[in-house]
């Protein structure tokens, strides 16, 4: 038998900082959120000695990734608006802490900034948004 959670209710925080003091208020109208996704760099370190002429390599630093979702934008919603939700923070360029909480209430804390606030109004279709956060320093897991 399987263990596996539903997705389904998990919800992405807006800090009001980037303190751990920060309080936090949930993105309205988020949908399928995408990461986030650790990735190693790596360092050639190939030499003349290096074992049947392959490449050989060594870790480095970690980069913590991105966070990706769609919104269903609500141009005057606190979390979504220019004056205090995500689209000031792109506005600023402000770092800010957020929080992802999974239905099973594990949390991810993680700083991060908005790279990308794309809006969509299609003709025949809803407003939307697509949101991407670039995550700087560890995400901490609770």
């Amino acid at each position: 038998m399987s263990n596996a959670l539903a997705a389904f209710g998990t919800l992405l925080k807006l800090g009001s900082t980037n303190t751990t003091a920060a309080t936090f208020a949930t993105i309205a109208e988020v949908g399928d959120i995408d990461g986030p996704g650790d990735s190693v760099d790596t360092i050639e370190v190939t030499n003349h000695s290096s074992a049947s002429a392959r490449k050989e390599f060594i870790a480095s630093l970690i980069d913590s990734g991105e966070i990706s979702f769609p919104i269903n934008f609500l141009p005057d919603d606190p979390t979504h608006d220019a004056v205090t939700g995500i689209q000031k923070a792109k506005n600023d360029r402000a770092m800010r802490r957020y929080q992802m909480v999974f239905p099973d209430d594990t949390q991810a804390d993680f700083s991060a900034l908005v790279t990308k606030f794309g809006i969509k109004a299609p003709v025949a279709g809803k407003l939307s948004a697509d949101v991407t956060l670039k995550i700087s320093g560890p995400v901490t897991w609770s």
